[in-house]
């Protein structure tokens, strides 16, 4: 119970932080975005709280289909335009996954092979040598 407790107070402390960091600095981002990137920063700083944070975030975690009502709302609302528009909205969503994927698989490689020691060439040299 006490790990819940701490894992809602991390979090909310980390959304509200991010709401006034926002206003007040007048950032041209979301205040929860910046939220989220505190309680990241947080957790990478004490690793310790991730216990915490992970028993609070299960429960919701575990509930978030209801979140999409709205969306299959709005899409059975507002249905006519999106057959008219499907095209461009299939494109736009093709496109902008292909990029995310793409963006997403050379940062995990440039990630792995920092952390290997270098180019992939050299650590595959490194394990022919062992």
């Amino acid at each position: 119970m006490r790990n819940t407790i701490v894992g809602a107070v991390l979090v909310f402390a980390a959304y509200y932080l991010g709401l006034v960091i926002v206003n007040v600095s007048y950032l041209p981002i979301p205040g929860p975005l910046m939220g989220l990137f505190l309680l990241l920063a947080m957790l990478f700083v004490f690793p310790q709280l991730e216990v915490h944070t992970a028993r609070f975030v299960t429960f919701p975690l575990k509930h978030m289909p209801l979140l999409f009502i709205p969306a299959v709302l709005g899409v059975s609302i507002y249905w006519a335009d999106i057959q008219t528009n499907a095209l461009a909205i299939a494109i736009a969503i093709i496109l902008t996954t292909s990029i995310s994927l793409g963006v997403t698989a050379w940062f995990a490689q440039y990630l792995f092979n920092s952390k290997s020691g270098g180019d992939s060439e050299v650590a595959s040299k490194k394990v022919e040598r062992k």
